[in-house]
C-alpha cells in the first residue's frame, strides 16, 4: 500500500488541463516543461499563445508518472491564478525577505505569476500554496480557538518535531485506529501565527484505476487526512482544525502544548468563552475603528438566538442589506415582541458580520461569521482581511481570548 497526500485542494472552477495552459504565456510554459526536463518537440517560435493542442499532446504523451506530476503542479498553479492566491504570494515573498509586487505585476495573467513564483521562487511557492490551502481547503469552516495557552516561544527543531510526529500517530491509533504513519511540517506565518501542518496516514481503502493497458485495476492505498495548528505567542492563542470535535481537539491542545511549548496545558475555565457575542442583541453596541484603516460601515447581518435553558430550538435573524445598518435590530425587535421574549433570557450563539471598506482599499467587503464559544472562520480569509478580522473582534470586545 502507499501513503499517499493529496497535494491539490478546492478551487472555485473545474480544473480545465487546456483552459490553464492557454493562460500561461508560451515562453513561460516551455520553461515549466523544461524545468521538469521535458523538451516537448513543438515548435514553441510559431505558436500564437492560445494554440495549445500540440502543447497538450506532447505533455499527455510523456509516460504516466511524469505527466501525472505535471497535473498536480498545473491543478496548484489554477487554484492560486486568483485575487487571494497572488495576494498570499505577495505576502510570503515579504515574510521572505522580498516584495514580488514590481516583478508580478507586468506579467499578463494570474496564471502567469503562479507559474512564473513556482519556477523562480520555489521556497515561496511551497509555503504560499501550503497557507491558500489551509485557506480554503475546508470550505471556510470555522477554526476551534482557545486562549490562556503557555507564553512560550514555539519549538520547532526536528527532535521536537519527530516527537510531535509519533505523539500525533500514537494519539489517533489508539482512538481511531488510524494515523500509523505521520509526517509534521512547521511554516511561519507572518511576523504573528506559527503553523504546524500534520499530515497523518487514513484508513486503508480501494480505488478503481486504470493499469498502464487502460484495463481497470483495484489499487489499494492509504491516503492522508489533516491536522492544523496555528498558535500566536503574543496573544497566547491556539486555534486548530480537526475533525471529531471536542473529544479530539482538547486531547490534541493539550499533546501541542506540552511537546511544541514545552508546558502543560492547565484546564480551561469553562466560562472564559473567547467569544462573547451578547452585546451584538444591542442596538447602541459601539463598532469603534481606526481612520487609517478606512472602514466605512459594521453591520451584523446575522444573529442566531438561543433560548437560556433550553438545548433546543434557535431563532435566526438575517437582515436585508438593502434595507439599511438598522434592519437586523429591527427584526429582532418585532421578532422578540411577537413571541413575548426579554433578551435578559436569550443568547447569542452565531453571528455574521460585514465590514466595509472605502473605494481606495485594498479590498472592499469582508463578511465572516462567528459562533459561540470559540468558532470563528476567518482564517479562511485572505491573511489582509483576516488581520483586520481578528483585530476588530479585539478592539469590540467581542474576542475575550
Amino acid at each position: 500500500m502507499t501513503f499517499a497526500e493529496k497535494g491539490t485542494f478546492v478551487m472555485a472552477q473545474q480544473f480545465n488541463p487546456k483552459s490553464v495552459l492557454r493562460h500561461i504565456s508560451n515562453p513561460l510554459l516551455q520553461a515549466f516543461f523544461e524545468r521538469q526536463g521535458h523538451r516537448l518537440t513543438v515548435p514553441w517560435d510559431e505558436l500564437a499563445s492560445t494554440q495549445v493542442d500540440d502543447i497538450f499532446d506532447a505533455w499527455q504523451r510523456l509516460p504516466d508518472v511524469p505527466r501525472q506530476n505535471i497535473e498536480i503542479v498545473l491543478h496548484d498553479v489554477h487554484a492560486m491564478a486568483n485575487e487571494e492566491g497572488v495576494r498570499v504570494i505577495i505576502e510570503e515573498g515579504l515574510h521572505h525577505g522580498e516584495d514580488l509586487t514590481d516583478l508580478l505585476e507586468p506579467m499578463e495573467s494570474r496564471h502567469d505569476k503562479a507559474v512564473w513564483t513556482f519556477l523562480h521562487r520555489p521556497a515561496v511557492w511551497d509555503a504560499a500554496v501550503r497557507f491558500a490551502k489551509a485557506d480554503t481547503l475546508w470550505g471556510g469552516r470555522s477554526w476551534v480557538k482557545r486562549g490562556n495557552m503557555p507564553a512560550a516561544r514555539p519549538k520547532t527543531d526536528t527532535e521536537v518535531l519527530q516527537a510531535f510526529q509519533h505523539a500525533m500517530s500514537a494519539f489517533y491509533r489508539d482512538r481511531q485506529g488510524r494515523g500509523h504513519y505521520c509526517k509534521v511540517e512547521h511554516f511561519p506565518r507572518g511576523s504573528d501565527h506559527d503553523y504546524y501542518f500534520v499530515y497523518l496516514s487514513d484508513y486503508a481503502d480501494t480505488y478503481i484505476n486504470f493499469d498502464d493497458g487502460g484495463h481497470f485495476q483495484r489499487t489499494p492505498e492509504r491516503r492522508a487526512f489533516e491536522v492544523v495548528f496555528a498558535y500566536n505567542q503574543e496573544s497566547r492563542t491556539l486555534e486548530m482544525f480537526a475533525k471529531g470535535g471536542k473529544k479530539v481537539v482538547e486531547p490534541l491542545q493539550r499533546v501541542f502544548s506540552r511537546i511544541i511549548l514545552g508546558e502543560g496545558l492547565p484546564d480551561e475555565d469553562p466560562d472564559a468563552h473567547p467569544y462573547h457575542l451578547d452585546g451584538l442583541m444591542d442596538k447602541s453596541f459601539v463598532f469603534p475603528t481606526d481612520p487609517e484603516d478606512e472602514i466605512e460601515a459594521v453591520v451584523p447581518r446575522v444573529l442566531r438566538l438561543s433560548i437560556l435553558g433550553r438545548k433546543r430550538g434557535r431563532i435566526t435573524l438575517e437582515a436585508d442589506p438593502e434595507e439599511g445598518p438598522d434592519h437586523i435590530y429591527e427584526m429582532l425587535e418585532q421578532d422578540l415582541n411577537r413571541r413575548r421574549l426579554p433578551k435578559s433570557i436569550l443568547h447569542v450563539t452565531k453571528a455574521t458580520i460585514n465590514i466595509r471598506r472605502n473605494g481606495d482599499s485594498s479590498w472592499h467587503s469582508l463578511t465572516f461569521n462567528v459562533t459561540y464559544p470559540n468558532n470563528c472562520d476567518l482564517k479562511s480569509k485572505p491573511e489582509d482581511q483576516r488581520v483586520i478580522g481578528e483585530k476588530y473582534l479585539k478592539k469590540w470586545g467581542i474576542d475575550v481570548a
